[in-house]
């Protein structure tokens, strides 16, 4: 790339003392995503052009004095990286005979036109060049106005039916399809890939490794009986990592980690994202999960190396601008060169690694999405699970690079998050995406522990409230917004504390509901008033106000839901048409039959309304919590 010496009145002074020599400056590419590293190249002799007196011609090598340093400057700003950087040194490669260097490119940085200003330092002397690239980002599709999608790990037999819905027996799986129906969701995402070694006869059965073919067979006929339902169908991978307790049977690399207590490295049961054959396995289940028409979305989880990944530290130190590496480095066998770098985030805790480290495994995580896709080939929207603290930073994920290297969602896990600090995590993302906005799909997990098991609220009271004030942040500024409810599993496991799976389920639709009323999905509006305490056995009344907001008439069905320890009327069920602008209101007449104490006796109170042509994501939820007390 040819550059021109025309320097921008503010940085004269970066220049001053600099001699009119033509050197050129170049970059291995015009324009980069941001998740790249921009390489750039200082050539001092060139045909026909003057010589830097001290460049020996003959060796064609510098002096031993000269130095080659290059800033990046963005509408006349110095550009601060990771790790604190604002310089980087260009080294003297004898075999290409330039210096070159390398610049990571900023987190979330500002897209457009950047320039690097390179300044050559022979003794007194100073010679400059300068040469413009771009830092482009893709933009994903935007997301459906109120997309809701109910998530489901392996759970097998521990499924049971929604309570509340008659029919036929059915098999375990359509179990799955009726809880996503119930919900009023728009997709279920469905674990079909997960890897596992456990100690028993023939732990590694190569016919049921790398995955359970059982999840891998049923995709077609999930995918069928969703889309009958009109709800699509994802099916993901957990991508890098390996359940059970005999990883030493695995067949993979895993990853090196290290452990501060005795200064030594140790493996750990993720996967190293270095390993090429699991690159491929995941890439040949994705091609499948890709090729099956009962398959709308496919996905990646655990897409991070965890708190591991030192076998790259070679590549790293090669790659990143890291100060005080040590001087007999390229004499250090590899060992020597992990527990460096282990010794330095870990024990140190050296921040300008520690931000250099976590970039750059984004960075090689990207590159892995990238060669991952291209070998299924693709065609579907394509999610990936992300960690959320710091934007999934510190486990070597960033977002954005991943909208990039072809992720189409980024489905982040707003979980495992104290109380106190969750407002603070949503403001960094509210700041994160003013800067560059994302097709977000947010989840809350089912979990009372990892809520702060909670009475007051309750425990899937909170879960509601976190996704609204999720929802009320993030929407105004990232209106490509979706939400998850993970997972329909936990909901029947001891994750879900004192509380029914119903309950879970009827406040994760209720977030689905939120989300859509922000977004005018809804062509009504639905008031309502309960108690805030109630007595035992004593009849109370609840009052509805359903009014008609769009110009046609539609049809309705206001249902409430049947929650342990409440008894209602048999016939509470109402259909109803409404014309527009009509109100229809209701009084239901409810009363608690029983006090529940592991729940610090507070009751829920639900109702769902149906409407229009009853399709599945036609559903409305609203529920509260109150005080049962003693007559």
């Amino acid at each position: 790339m040819k550059t021109k010496f025309t320097l921008i009145i503010p940085l004269i002074l970066f220049f001053s003392s600099v001699h009119a020599v033509n050197i050129k400056v170049s970059t291995d590419k015009p324009e980069y995503w941001r998740y790249e590293i921009v390489t750039i190249m200082c050539d001092l002799e060139m045909p026909g052009t003057p010589v830097i007196p001290s460049f020996r011609k003959k060796e064609q090598q510098p002096s031993r004095n000269m130095e080659c340093t290059a800033k990046i400057f963005h509408k006349n700003t110095l550009i601060t990286t990771v790790g604190k950087t604002t310089t980087i040194n260009l080294s003297y490669n004898r075999s290409t005979k330039r210096f070159t260097g390398k610049w990571p490119i900023p987190l979330n940085p500002k897209l457009g036109e950047y320039r690097a200003m390179v300044l050559v330092k022979d003794g007194s002397k100073k010679y400059a060049g300068n040469v413009a690239f771009k830092i482009k980002g893709r933009t994903p599709s935007p997301l459906p106005k109120g997309f809701s999608v109910m998530n489901i790990e392996p759970g097998d037999s521990i499924i049971r039916r929604v309570p509340g819905v008659g029919g036929k027996a059915v098999k375990v799986w359509e179990n799955y399809v009726l809880w996503s129906k119930f919900m009023g969701a728009d997709a279920m995402w469905h674990c079909v890939g997960q890897s596992q070694i456990w100690d028993k006869p023939n732990a590694v059965n190569r016919e049921e490794f790398p995955w359970d073919q059982k999840s891998v067979r049923q995709m077609r006929e999930v995918g069928e009986e969703l889309h009958r339902h009109n709800i699509k169908y994802g099916t993901w991978i957990t991508s890098f990592v390996l359940l059970g307790n005999r990883q030493d049977l695995s067949p993979y690399a895993h990853t090196t980690g290290y452990d501060k207590e005795n200064d030594t490295l140790r493996k750990l049961i993720y996967v190293s994202i270095k390993d090429k054959k699991r690159h491929d396995d995941i890439a040949d289940l994705l091609k499948k999960m890709n090729n099956n028409p009962g398959v709308d979305y496919v996905g990646l989880d655990y897409v991070r190396t965890d708190f591991g990944g030192y076998e790259y530290a070679s590549e790293f130190v090669s790659d990143m601008p890291v100060r005080g590496v040590p001087a007999d480095w390229y004499s250090l066998d590899e060992d020597s060169r992990m527990l460096w770098l282990g010794r330095k985030i870990e024990k140190e805790k050296n921040r300008s690694v520690i931000e250099m480290w976590q970039w750059w495994r984004a960075h090689k995580m990207s590159q892995i999405i990238i060669y991952i896709r291209e070998k299924a080939g693709i065609t579907k929207p394509m999610w990936a699970f992300t960690l959320t603290w710091e934007m999934g930073k510190q486990h070597g994920q960033d977002p954005l690079m991943f909208i990039d290297a072809g992720i189409d969602m980024n489905a982040a896990m707003y979980y495992s998050v104290p109380k106190d600090t969750y407002p603070m995590m949503i403001n960094d993302w509210e700041a994160y995406l003013k800067r560059g906005k994302t097709s977000l799909v947010a989840g809350q997990c089912v979990d009372w522990n990892l809520l702060g098991s909670t009475y007051e609220p309750a425990g899937p009271d909170e879960h509601f409230i976190r996704q609204q004030q999720l929802v009320d942040k993030l929407l105004p500024i990232n209106p490509s917004l979706g939400l998850f409810w993970h997972d329909l599993t936990r909901a029947f496991l001891n994750t879900s504390g004192p509380y029914s799976s119903l309950e879970w389920g009827i406040t994760g639709a209720a977030t689905f509901t939120y989300l859509r009323k922000k977004q005018g999905c809804f062509p009504f509006t639905v008031t309502w008033d309960a108690p805030d305490e109630i007595k035992l056995n004593l009849p109370f009344t609840v009052e509805i106000n359903v009014k008609n907001t769009s110009k046609t008439g539609s049809n309705f069905i206001m249902k409430p839901l049947k929650i342990s320890n409440l008894s209602m009327s048999e016939s509470a069920d109402q259909t109803f048409y409404l014309a527009p602008g009509e109100i229809r209101t209701f009084n239901l007449n409810m009363q608690a039959a029983r006090m529940d104490a592991r729940k610090e006796n507070m009751q829920m109170i639900a109702f769902m309304i149906q409407y229009g042509e009853r399709k599945t994501q036609n559903r409305y939820f609203e529920y509260k919590y109150v005080k049962v007390e003693k007559q």
